[in-house]
């Protein structure tokens, strides 16, 4: 009976423990059919404003995704942290970023670099100050 109660307790351990991050475990590798390189979990990222972004990003689903990026603007200013989910259009080369920290949405067009090394998002739409049309952000796979 004891041995039980603790598999059990254990069990709701691991759960509030798994609950602390927000972003689900990553896949093994990438669905067919996804954008390249949505499976790995680092990239780093250079905005044509100058700012520049750490990514955690996993694979959720059939060209889905949840994503965790931390902008740093320049000396003296915050860290940015967000938090958010993105789905992907493959026949568009369209993302749409969903934001829930902070709120917004932002719509881009990703182009895949040689040999999936890299991409590059135009900002075509924005609810967020942060990121505005014309905007362009290049993605490099982080070891």
């Amino acid at each position: 009976m004891r041995a039980g109660w603790l598999l059990a307790v254990g069990g709701l351990g691991g759960l509030l423990l798994s609950a602390c991050d927000p972003l689900p475990g990553r896949l093994r590798t990438d669905p067919p059919g996804t954008a390249l390189n949505t499976s790995s979990s680092r990239w780093y990222g250079v905005s044509s404003t100058g700012a520049y972004s750490n990514v955690r990003q996993v694979t959720t689903g059939l060209h889905q995704f949840s994503f965790k990026e931390t902008w740093f603007r320049g000396k003296g200013s915050q860290p940015l942290v967000t938090i958010g989910k993105g789905s992907y259009t493959p026949a568009t080369g369209i993302n749409i970023y969903q934001y829930s920290q902070p709120p917004g949405v932002v719509v881009v067009r990703t182009s895949e670099g040689q040999e999936a090394l890299s991409t590059e998002d135009e900002v075509l739409a924005s609810t967020l100050p942060q990121f505005q049309p014309g905007e362009r952000i290049t993605y490099t796979l982080r070891p």
